[in-house]
């Protein structure tokens, strides 16, 4: 029951990370690749977390213009500001975009609509803001149309996000206020260059293309020449994710630790078990062999009951890790998954190890001499 239980939570830990993994890229945005603006390289005392001011709108939109391998990009210019309604006042994250981002990072609107090409055009003091933006400042109320002041300045609530929780490295994604990439770098930060811009690329085959093309195009936009480093980074945000789940490959290790001792040890307990059922009916297999039994139906008697220990253990590993895992998911919050395939293979393990460690003791129950067993003698 204890070695089934581990191997079925150990299945539900492998689905759910891998159910996490799925949810994580589906919040990102497909096929995405991330290229940002590297960090300079400097002292601590001299300002070590500065970082190259190269990469612009240009840039952006010469990478879709040029790149076969790419259907569509998002720049973006981000910074921190402090937003006002009413009497109440938020500091959030801003994020000055363009209309392709809703597309390329999967930004689903819960009411109004996304500002577009006329908008950025314009230099409009229009904003989509997030569901924690929402509820800080709004309090539950529609916040469509209303004005509010994000660092001083009067914009209008267009849209309001709807809500994806934090992303890989456990931040929220809903405290955010998104507006044109062209009024936050003209109204609101006072840059000329931006912070990031996301590409997507065709297919997923097609990632590593795009990335090799992306870094070619931008070392000759930036004029770089060979002996030169890259002043920007691409990345591929589904390896990010990846890398991610590496850190819970510990707590994986761990539990096939577990597993594998209790499984073992339930494996010796049967053969145990089953040994001691042959030494103590000795006289019944005699019996039975005097009035005509063949070995190979003794042998398939400690056999099936080996096999039926094992599964009623299975049926109850199953049930207690049932339990853990509501317990888990309902009250801790962990990311678990059972499925029907480990379920299955559950059962498949009971059942191998039930026919492997029980045949000897049910192969020497059926080699025991008829005549011996009934005086006791084997």
């Amino acid at each position: 029951m204890i070695g089934i239980a581990a191997v079925t939570l150990l299945f539900s830990v492998g689905g759910g990370a891998e159910k996490a993994y799925q949810e994580a890229l589906e919040n990102m945005g497909k096929n995405l690749v991330s290229v940002g603006s590297k960090r300079k390289q400097s002292n601590a005392l001299r300002g070590g977390n500065q970082r190259f001011q190269t990469l612009t709108i240009a840039d952006s939109q010469a990478i879709v213009d040029e790149l076969d391998s790419v259907t569509g990009v998002a720049p973006i210019a981000m910074g921190s500001m402090d937003l006002r309604y009413g009497g109440d006042s938020v500091r959030m994250t801003l994020i000055g975009t363009t209309p392709a981002f809703q597309i390329t990072n999967n930004q689903l609107l819960s009411a109004g609509r996304f500002f577009d090409s006329l908008d950025m055009q314009d230099v409009a003091r229009v904003a989509v803001i997030g569901s924690q933006v929402s509820k800080k400042l709004f309090s539950g109320k529609p916040a469509l149309g209303e004005r509010l002041l994000v660092g001083g300045a009067p914009f209008i609530v267009i849209g309001v996000l709807e809500e994806k929780g934090p992303d890989i490295t456990g931040s929220t994604q809903d405290d955010r206020i998104l507006v044109p990439i062209t009024t936050a770098q003209k109204r609101l930060l006072n840059v000329d260059y931006v912070d990031r811009i996301f590409v997507q690329a065709v297919s997923r085959p097609m990632i590593d293309t795009a990335i090799s093309q992306v870094r070619e195009l931008l070392r000759s936009r930036h004029g770089l020449s060979s002996k030169i480093a890259d002043d920007f980074t691409v990345r591929d945000q589904a390896s990010t994710v990846q890398t991610m789940n590496r850190t819970q490959r510990s707590l994986t290790k761990f539990l096939t630790g577990i597993t594998t001792l209790t499984l073992s040890l339930a494996s010796v307990g049967l053969l145990a078990v089953t040994l001691l059922s042959v030494r103590e009916r000795v006289g019944e297999i005699g019996l039975r062999m005097a009035v005509g039994a063949l070995p190979v139906q003794i042998m398939l008697q400690f056999l099936s009951e080996a096999v039926m220990i094992a599964l009623i253990g299975a049926v109850a590993g199953l049930l207690v890790s049932i339990i853990g895992i509501i317990v888990g998911v309902w009250l801790l919050g962990w990311q678990l998954a059972l499925s029907g395939l480990s379920v299955m293979y559950t059962f498949l393990i009971a059942l191998g190890l039930s026919l492997l460690f029980g045949a000897y003791p049910a192969l020497r129950a059926a080699r025991l001499d008829p005549i011996g067993s009934l005086r006791g003698t084997n």
